[in-house]
């Protein structure tokens, strides 16, 4: 059993510098048990970024999202109709983040006592530290990932990303890279629940993150990952403003780069599509 003293010293021996802003998608199981549990790393993360620095973790919530964009095969609108009653309407101060697919820490996270959490519908951010007001505040609806977004916030910062026990497929930064680097299906829109009763088309909608772990590889090339263990958990550390860059170089190059090869994808599909068109 993983003890605080011994993940604090895991993170140190990753790199993890006193006073960074670090952006942390994490899987407690990958990591092992832990005395005491999520709790303890989070304490362990204080204790090794210090009073300057500051911990971000996504608390993505997709259930505000219209089923008639995600049932695969298509519902009928009788059926869509009966299922968008049924969702729930965010609230930035009681809605749990999604632990199917954030896993446990992110909600350990946001119910800190000294935690913000920005207000975003589908892909809020929580932090603690200094910089959590800066990182969280005035999000934006539309294009929720990119240039005014946490993301973003972070690259001013010249924060870290921290994985710990999962793969660039859940390496949000990229896509605030497929922002900047103008990828044609990064307009792609989003019906989402904001009100009883009420939806809004969001724009920029991002969507299938499988293919960025094709980016691993890259980043290893280029000596732009610190790699280590914390708990039984592989881990990388690397600067998100090199990421970013390399993963925007990548879809200059070549816009498909970062999508999937599945081909019963329907979101990677249509965006191969749009990359192989003039514009």
């Amino acid at each position: 059993m993983w003890t605080e003293d011994q993940l604090v010293e895991d993170l140190k021996d990753l790199g993890l510098p006193e006073g960074a802003s670090v952006l942390a998608h994490t899987s407690l199981r990958a990591i092992g048990p832990i005395d005491g549990g999520a709790e303890t790393l989070v304490r362990a993360f204080r204790r090794v970024l210090g009073p300057d620095g500051t911990l971000l973790v996504p608390t993505f919530t997709f259930d505000s999202c219209d089923p008639a964009d995600w049932r695969n095969p298509p519902a009928s609108m009788e059926e869509v109709e009966s299922l968008r009653a049924l969702l729930p309407v965010f609230d930035v101060e009681t809605t749990p983040a999604d632990a199917h697919w954030m896993g446990v820490f992110p909600e350990i996270v946001r119910q800190q006592p000294d935690a913000l959490r920005s207000d975003h519908p589908v892909v809020s951010f929580a932090a603690i530290g200094p910089n959590a007001a800066f990182l969280t505040e005035n999000v934006p609806f539309h294009y929720p990932l990119g240039s005014e977004s946490p993301l973003a916030r972070l690259n001013q910062l010249d924060g870290w990303v921290l994985l710990m026990g999962v793969g660039h497929t859940v390496n949000s930064s990229l896509h605030l890279a497929e922002v900047w680097a103008e990828a044609p299906y990064i307009h792609r829109s989003a019906q989402i629940k904001t009100g009883s009763g009420q939806f809004a088309t969001m724009q920029g909608s991002p969507e299938c993150s499988e293919g960025f772990s094709k980016i691993e590889k890259v980043l290893r090339q280029g000596r732009l990952l610190r790699e280590g263990y914390v708990g039984n958990a592989p881990s990388q550390l690397m600067r998100q403003r090199q990421l970013v860059s390399m993963a925007v170089a990548m879809l200059q190059g070549d816009p498909s780069s970062l999508l999937c090869d599945r081909e019963e994808c329907p979101w990677c599909s249509v965006a191969r599509k749009l990359t192989a068109e003039p514009h």
